[in-house]
């Protein structure tokens, strides 16, 4: 399997999506961050950041 540069650039994106998800959907506006809040919320990556840093 070729890496392509689209192909790194996308798995960099969705890496950064998941670590923090209102963060990078709040980009997009306040529904983006919504979104975020709510993927942040499900995957319970909200609970993981705060215990690790101590705030959210």
């Amino acid at each position: 399997m070729q890496m392509t540069p689209a192909k790194i650039v996308l798995f960099f994106t969705c890496v950064l999506v998941l670590m923090n998800p209102p963060l990078m959907l709040g980009l997009l506006g306040p529904e983006g961050r919504r979104a975020g809040l709510l993927i942040d919320e499900s995957l319970g990556t909200d609970n993981f950041r705060i215990a690790v840093f101590g705030k959210r």
